[in-house]
């Protein structure tokens, strides 16, 4: 794993320079430049307002009272698209591209899904409040009652309840009479 990592960091900057030689050449060092300084800002502003929308949907799923997995998961991809919009070359401003349409996450969605389901535990739970839901612990005037009316039982370790007293010995089972 250490080996990919170290590849991908030496590797990676080489082919960035590499495509966005290629590119300086095809249409001009300034408009280049400009690419990825556009490039940039879009990602910035991608960030800004659709990091606020998927956080709202996320919230609206929450709501529901739905797991927010699909939203969590575009939300991430979003996120991950943005940032790569962020950073300056032409391979992560694609790959950014790519996380941001919606049917390409579906496919990303897909294959990871089929990659590390089986590294995966699902667990589910559920509960129920009863029909007046989360406020039927409240009184009508809003306010929480913590004052239960129950009853307290001392239990002591002692067969007559007396704790001063030791209990007696037990027979040993050697000391037994046989029959």
């Amino acid at each position: 794993m250490f080996a990919i990592i170290l590849a991908l960091l030496i590797i990676w900057p080489i082919a960035e320079l590499w495509v966005m030689v290629q590119v300086a050449q095809a249409i001009g060092f300034f408009w280049m430049l400009s690419l990825i300084f556009l490039s940039t800002v879009a990602g910035v502003m991608v960030l800004r307002y659709r990091g606020r929308a998927h956080w709202g949907r996320f919230r609206g799923a929450m709501a529901e009272r739905r797991p927010p997995a699909k939203e969590a998961f575009d939300g991430v991809m979003i996120t991950a698209g943005a940032t790569l919009l962020i950073l300056p070359g032409f391979i992560t401003s694609g790959a950014g591209l790519l996380l941001l349409f919606p049917p390409t996450r579906y496919l990303i969605r897909i294959i990871l899904f089929a990659l590390f389901a089986s590294r995966w535990k699902v667990a589910a739970t559920s509960a129920t409040m009863g029909t007046k839901g989360y406020g039927a612990y409240r009184n009508r005037s809003g306010r929480t009652e913590y004052d239960v009316e129950g009853e307290a039982i001392d239990v002591t370790d002692y067969p007559d309840g007396n704790a001063g007293q030791a209990l007696p010995e037990l027979p040993s089972p050697e000391s037994k009479p046989k029959p």
